[in-house]
């Protein structure tokens, strides 16, 4: 194993005091898999004192807990040995007591396969066959999973993610245990339901489809979009699995826009209705920004993400049939920037990406639109401030006074929108002219 030089010497120098250290966790597990990491974990059996005292660029992130974080190319956390005692809130546990034996460390850690340790000295350390759940891309608990997840409820997301990431299988108990603690989920935090979904999203959106038990306090709407059939020759499939896949053909991963697509159908269980064996959708896109706008508050996500996402839900059925009335709708009726419009397109076009061939016939039709914006934002304009008149001149020029020199000004710049070419002081100011006459 191979790792950078100032690990090496953060372990020689805790070893040379006479001190046990090894890296731990999922650096461990990464090296094992072949996979780059970026964040290293050393767990040792020096206080957490003893760690400050050896390391000047160090500083305490969690004294009472033993982790301290040595300051190098990257932060290292030093974590002394230690065992936990009942976790009351099941998510931390009541007292934390620091031990001198590796093994009671290792034994407190959520999953087999990040409960490896390394040292140069002493080689791979696995005590609880971690190295052949790797092997066998296993995600299983070191415990009893029902007492596991009883303790902390946070790791039955974690199992997801880490399957998700390393696209490992889930341990039969383990995934049993998860669906019978999952009532459990109230105990976590949503800002941290939110970052754990934001990684499986990440890694694997297809995960979601595993987890609409355990979210279902949380999100009822996944496990019921995922009973809502699609009779349709522009479906194929059910609601939940068409959004992942919409997901997964993001051209690069975008947190907003892969929680717009996985919120974007989520009012179709509510909508559906069928007639002559064909299921309909009426309205959905209303409904589904209703429960966007829901979640968002509920996940706590930011600001921007509270007001983009619902809007995009609402909008993400539009199929820009009215060419350059759409591009003026969105563009200036509704004041949206050209990142906005951008995000929509992407959207529209994950969505039909993720019908029936017959659904995909649609995306020629997008692709014209795209020139034709392309083309608009080359020639037109978008905003008051790029005409050539202003205020001023309306006042100096004509008798409009007040609220009718904003009107004015929209009227020239809806006449500019199309006639690109007239955007002219003197022919604006006859265009105005003759509004009013």
């Amino acid at each position: 194993m191979k790792w950078p030089n100032y690990i090496l010497e953060i372990l020689e120098t805790l070893n040379q005091k006479g001190f046990q250290a090894y890296l731990v966790g999922g650096c461990v597990r990464d090296q094992v898999l072949n996979i780059e990491c970026h964040d290293y974990d050393i767990t040792t059996d020096a206080t957490p004192q003893q760690v400050l005292d050896l390391f000047h660029s160090s500083a305490s992130c969690g004294m009472k807990h033993g982790t301290i974080i040595v300051q190098k190319e990257t932060d290292v956390e030093i974590t002394t040995f230690r065992k936990e005692s009942n976790y009351t809130d099941h998510r931390h546990p009541d007292s934390v007591t620091f031990v001198q034996d590796l093994s009671q460390d290792l034994k407190r850690r959520d999953f087999t396969v990040n409960a490896l340790a390394y040292n140069p000295q002493t080689g791979i350390i696995d005590l609880f066959h971690g190295l052949e759940d790797c092997q066998n891309k296993i995600i299983r608990t070191i415990s009893d999973p029902n007492e596991s997840f009883n303790e902390d409820a946070l790791r039955m997301l974690r199992a997801f993610r880490f399957c998700a990431k390393l696209h490992f299988e889930m341990d039969e108990h383990t995934f049993q245990a998860i669906n019978h603690h999952a009532q459990d989920i109230q105990y976590i935090s949503k800002e941290r339901i939110h970052e754990e979904l934001t990684e499986i999203l990440y890694y694997d959106p297809f995960q979601i489809e595993k987890l609409v038990d355990l979210l279902y306090p949380i999100i009822p709407e996944l496990k019921e979009s995922q009973q809502c059939t699609q009779n349709s020759i522009y479906h194929f499939t059910n609601v939940l699995h068409h959004s992942l896949l919409a997901i997964s053909y993001l051209p690069e991963f975008d947190e907003t826009l892969a929680y717009t697509l996985l919120f974007h159908d989520l009012g179709k269980p509510k909508a559906k209705t069928t007639k002559n064996g064909i299921d309909h959708f009426k309205k959905h896109p209303l409904y589904s920004m209703e429960i966007a706008k829901r979640l968002c508050e509920e996940l706590k996500m930011t600001s921007y993400q509270k007001e983009v996402i619902p809007t995009l839900v609402y909008y993400h059925d539009d199929g820009f049939k009215k060419g350059m009335d759409s591009i003026y709708y969105f563009r200036i009726e509704l004041g949206w920037n050209e990142k906005m419009m951008d995000d929509l397109i992407t959207i529209r076009r994950c969505d039909l990406l993720a019908h029936s061939k017959k659904g995909q016939e649609t995306l020629k039709q997008l692709d014209e639109f795209v020139l034709l914006y392309e083309q608009v934002k080359k020639s037109s304009i978008f905003n008051v401030k790029e005409l050539d008149i202003n205020g001023n001149d309306i006042i100096s020029n004509t008798n409009l006074k007040g609220k009718q020199i904003k009107e004015a000004l929209n009227a020239c710049l809806k006449y500019c929108f199309y006639h690109p070419e007239q955007n002219k002081k003197e022919l604006l100011l006859e265009y105005i002219g003759e509004l009013w006459s």
